[in-house]
């Protein structure tokens, strides 16, 4: 029989071995710099070399293409020679090119293939294309639906006027979750239970600073709660207005969000308060019944 002390030895070196597994493994998340480790370092069934080259070909929406495996390996935080083995395997699936003149990569079509049966399953896309675009010029902002990435807000359609230049958000784009109303308002559509999740990782990324953009998040909220709708002006980007409105199914399985969106030239307080948000709350009031 061991030793009381031989005992507590050996399950230290245990601790030790499985934390230092666990450290083996850290990644942090691109757009969400959440180290994933402590929560998944030990799920034997987790596939690290699957996350890893995943996040490669989300690098290159980060910095315009093409990168280099030492741009790759900053923008993820993995080691050079992890990223190069991705970077090989990546090409020989067709899904990167290697652009031998600068010795870079570029992604290739085939990452289109990926993500079309996602866009392509989303009918509300096709029901609100003409309502958006119509809206769009009737308003001269640009109108978008809105989707969760992370703990950010992806652009799965939008609509231009033909007229504005300045801000050209299109199918792809990203905006920030806390501070835009597209994100304040998928935030007030969804569970109480996701939303604390994400205002967790929110606490986590702002630190000391967080009771100023969950004040405002609330602020938002109240917003919705009265009127449907809410404005944020200028907290994204100094010069950019939005209004967001919560776009929820009617079991509420699904929640996206509708917002309208522009420089403070072409969206002045008054017509978003009272022409722009009310239109976005009887669009979404129409489109709701339709949206799986």
């Amino acid at each position: 029989m061991p030793k009381k002390n031989q005992t507590t030895k050996q399950a230290g070196k245990k601790t030790t071995a499985s934390n230092q597994k666990a450290s083996k493994s850290a990644m942090q998340l691109i757009y969400d710099d959440d180290d994933i480790s402590e929560r998944l370092g030990k799920d034997r069934n987790f596939n690290w070399s699957l996350a890893r080259g995943l996040e490669i070909l989300r690098s290159f929406s980060v910095r315009s293409s093409p990168l280099g495996n030492g741009e790759l390996a900053e923008i993820t935080k993995l080691p050079k020679a992890t990223v190069s083995r991705l970077t090989h395997t990546l090409t020989e699936l067709g899904y990167l090119s290697l652009n031998q003149q600068i010795g870079k990569y570029e992604p290739t079509p085939a990452i289109l293939a990926l993500g079309y049966p996602v866009i392509a399953s989303m009918k509300i896309r096709a029901l609100a294309r003409d309502h958006l675009q119509q809206l769009a010029n009737d308003v001269n902002l640009t109108v978008a639906i809105g989707s969760r990435d992370r703990s950010s807000m992806i652009y799965v359609d939008a609509s231009h006027p033909s007229t504005m230049m300045t801000l050209r958000l299109d199918l792809g784009s990203r905006v920030d979750m806390a501070k835009t109303s597209l994100g304040r308002a998928f935030l007030w559509g969804i569970s109480e239970l996701e939303r604390d999740i994400i205002f967790a990782h929110f606490e986590r990324r702002y630190g000391e600073e967080w009771p100023a953009p969950k004040n405002a998040i609330m602020a938002s909220f109240e917003q919705i709660d009265q009127r449907g709708f809410c404005i944020v002006d200028g907290e994204w980007q100094p010069d950019i207005r939005g209004v967001g409105v919560p776009l929820v199914s009617s079991g509420g399985g699904t929640v996206l969000a509708l917002n309208a969106a522009g420089p403070r030239f072409a969206a002045d307080m008054d017509t978003l308060e009272n022409v722009v948000g009310p239109r976005l709350v009887h669009l979404c009031r129409s489109l709701s019944p339709m949206l799986s």
